[in-house]
């Protein structure tokens, strides 16, 4: 069974690491109305797009979950 918490470092390099975070983050700010407040991430995985949420819009408080 694979190990999370081990792999998840590894996980968003082998995906595209920053620049596919960056890039995702910004499709997704494309999409909520510039007035929104707050922001539910469903199923986040490791949060780097999440992170790349917050740094991208100021006023807009954005939380993030997953299973674990």
């Amino acid at each position: 069974m694979l190990d999370y918490d081990k792999e998840a470092e590894r996980y968003d390099d082998s995906r595209g690491g920053e620049p596919r975070a960056a890039a995702a983050a910004e499709g997704v700010l494309s999409l909520v109305p510039r007035q929104a407040r707050r922001l539910l991430d469903v199923a986040c995985g490791t949060g780097i797009v999440t992170r790349r949420i917050v740094v991208g819009r100021d006023g807009l408080r954005v939380v993030g979950v997953d299973l674990e």
